[in-house]
């Protein structure tokens, strides 16, 4: 899985963890819909009469409704010990829009509390 480690620079450095962990609070609010698989229909049950096409469409529509479920987009959130002082990890690996999202809310979290900070994401 892909994490993202945030080093801060500079105090205070305990009010820009708070503000993290605050960013990382947001973060696992936030779900994106996923396909699932395991739901694949068979046309036989979607459909009542061969000819009826708009049938076999709104049926086929109400069946793939269901197949969509929301996943979190970050697993994990913590400070951390060492080279770094917090850590994102991915539940996939990200897309750079995603990548963008979360350095408008650190940068939005910590802007104000006047610190540095840089990303490295693996």
């Amino acid at each position: 899985m892909a994490k993202t480690y945030v080093r801060i620079y500079g105090p205070p450095l305990m009010k820009a963890l708070q503000a993290l962990e605050g960013v990382a609070v947001e973060m696992s609010k936030e779900r994106e819909v996923k396909f699932s698989h395991k739901c694949i229909p068979y046309p036989t049950r979607l459909q009542a009469d061969n000819r009826d096409w708009n049938n076999y469409l709104n049926n086929l529509k109400n069946t793939y409704v269901d197949c969509y479920e929301p996943a979190k987009i970050i697993s994990d959130a913590h400070q951390t010990l060492g080279d770094h002082d917090f850590m994102f990890e991915w539940a996939e690996k990200p897309t750079l829009k995603q990548l963008e999202s979360l350095i408008e809310k650190i940068d939005a979290a910590l802007g104000g509390i006047g610190v540095h900070y840089t990303l490295t994401t693996e």
